[in-house]
């Protein structure tokens, strides 16, 4: 790499010195300087610039047109190039070179300057002291070495012959990366964590090397770029994202050190336990009806709703998909409550506690708002809705699966009934046994109906197409049949020729075989 690079740099001095003398000593020295006191890139390219034009218009007064075309037709590009070399000389932002190889300096930032951990933490029942400071995001790359990523790597390393980018890496973690065999788009919840630190700031501080190799936070430093290179965050969601509070080891630091970081964080247990979904469901809805609370009208209109659960998903990093789930699950959990507590005279507490454990079957109840579906179905009979409550209360249901099945059970009596004695089995395991039975039963009677319903429901709609008046099928025509519809109504009939066709070739061959 380096032998690349001091090639690049005298080939660009002998370019430069083609074109002018004066313009090759600049360049030379604007070069160096990128590897002492270096100027600031902009102000490099802009003495550069200062001296090709000045050489330029010499070259003009002079009347040595050629090389006034050189410049003119190459100075954009070797400026560029120049810079480009010049920045592959400089140290990188916030690095200095020593002894050892390359340190990654600590920054301060807001007021706060870097300092020692008192007392040093534990890792691995290891004392490692670390020091605290901040770091731009970006002097920080996505670790290769992370075991997280393993197959990944190994994996592109195969496809592509050669180890990922730093860049790649980061599109790895993001899930742009497309690697055979991976469907998930974000395998590592990237985009969810982002979220949280627009709102909130990374909390935990990432571990770095003394050169700023991670220890430990892969993750977070992902999601830190995600959001400085994401259109969906906005300028103070950014400056969250844009430094960094780090722990550094120091200098002393063995390798014994560094293999206690990565196996206390990553193989000991740190016993945290996530809010259930019902606690986090609870928090949003209670923030949702404050909202509604403050609003001048009892029922806001769509795009209200919507910007205030837009608010909602910035303040607890949701997304608008989350919110209105919960909302939704929050709705039905409360009247299942409302019923156990009011008609069947259960313990609140009690009550609420189930509503907890079966949490996610509220999502299930909520789906199929549209004719035939579950929601749309418990609506149309409260005594079967809270059937299915009594169920659930029961833990009759063996899985959330079963919760679909509801929306074939309610139209048919012999299911029904089976839920009826589910409810009254004493025994939960037998109760399950009979709702199983019940949902199997709607199931296949609601298969057999649609096959023998076929023909009935095409003679009724064969019938009622023959009487049609001719100005239905006129464009224009109030209640006319749109053009999309009568393309869908050529492919079936195109379908029915077909299978028509089909039917009378066979019977043409086994009269010839009779």
């Amino acid at each position: 790499m380096q032998n690349d690079i001091a090639n690049e740099f005298w080939a660009l001095i002998e370019a430069a010195r083609r074109v002018s003398e004066e313009v090759g000593q600049t360049v030379e020295e604007i070069l160096i300087a990128g590897t002492k006191e270096p100027l600031p890139l902009n102000e490099a390219r802009s003495l550069l610039t200062r001296v090709v034009e000045t050489v330029r218009a010499g070259a003009a007064k002079r009347g040595d047109q050629a090389s006034v075309a050189v410049l003119d037709r190459n100075v954009k590009g070797f400026i560029d190039q120049v810079t480009a070399v010049r920045s592959k000389l400089m140290p990188e932002p916030g690095r200095t070179t020593t002894a050892a190889g390359t340190k990654l300096q600590l920054q301060a930032y807001n007021s706060i300057q870097p300092r020692p951990v008192k007392p040093s933490p534990i890792f691995h029942e290891r004392e490692i002291p670390v020091i605290e400071g901040f770091v731009h995001t970006r002097d920080i790359e996505v670790w290769d070495e992370n075991k997280r990523i393993d197959i990944h790597l190994n994996q592109f390393q195969q496809v592509h012959g050669r180890a990922p980018t730093s860049d790649e890496l980061l599109d790895i973690m993001l899930g742009k990366l497309k690697l055979p065999g991976i469907s998930d788009d974000d395998q590592f919840e990237i985009r969810e964590l982002a979220r949280s630190i627009a709102v909130n700031g990374v909390r935990k501080p990432p571990i770095i090397d003394v050169d700023g190799t991670l220890l430990d936070g892969n993750r977070r430093v992902s999601a830190c770029y995600h959001i400085l290179n994401s259109p969906d965050f906005e300028a103070e969601e950014k400056r969250r994202a844009e430094w960094l509070q780090v722990w550094q080891l120091t200098e002393h630091a063995t390798d014994a050190d560094r293999n206690a970081v990565i196996v206390s964080l990553n193989f000991e247990p740190d016993y945290k336990q996530d809010w259930p979904e019902y606690v986090k469901a609870r928090k949003v809805y209670e923030q949702w009806q404050a909202m509604l609370a403050l609003e001048p009208r009892a029922n806001p209109n769509n795009t209200r709703q919507r910007e205030m659960k837009r608010e909602i998903a910035r303040r607890f990093a949701l997304g608008m998909d989350e919110v209105n789930r919960y909302i939704q699950m929050v709705d039905l959990a409360d009247d299942f409550e409302d019923y156990h507590v009011s008609e069947r005279k259960q313990d609140k507490y009690a009550v609420k506690h189930r509503a907890e454990r079966y949490f996610q079957y509220f999502d299930e109840l909520g789906k199929g708002k549209g004719s035939g579906g579950v929601y749309w179905s418990l609506n149309q009979d409260d005594s079967f809705k809270h059937l299915a409550y009594d169920l659930l209360y029961d833990g009759k249901f063996q899985n959330w699966n079963k919760i679909r099945d509801l929306k074939y059970v309610y139209q048919n009596e012999d299911a029904l009934t089976c839920l009826r004695r589910a409810r009254e089995e004493p025994d939960q395991e037998a109760g399950q046994e009979l709702v199983n039975d019940a949902c199997s039963l709607a199931r296949s009677t609601r298969a057999e109906q649609r096959q023998l319903g076929a023909n009935t429901r095409l003679k009724v709609f064969v019938d009622w197409f023959k009487e049609l008046p001719v100005k239905t099928f006129q464009e224009g025509e109030p209640g006319a049949i749109t053009r999309d519809n009568l393309k869908g109504l050529h492919e079936v009939l195109l379908l029915v020729e077909q299978y028509l066709k089909e039917e009378a070739d066979g019977e043409g061959v086994r009269a010839a075989g009779g």
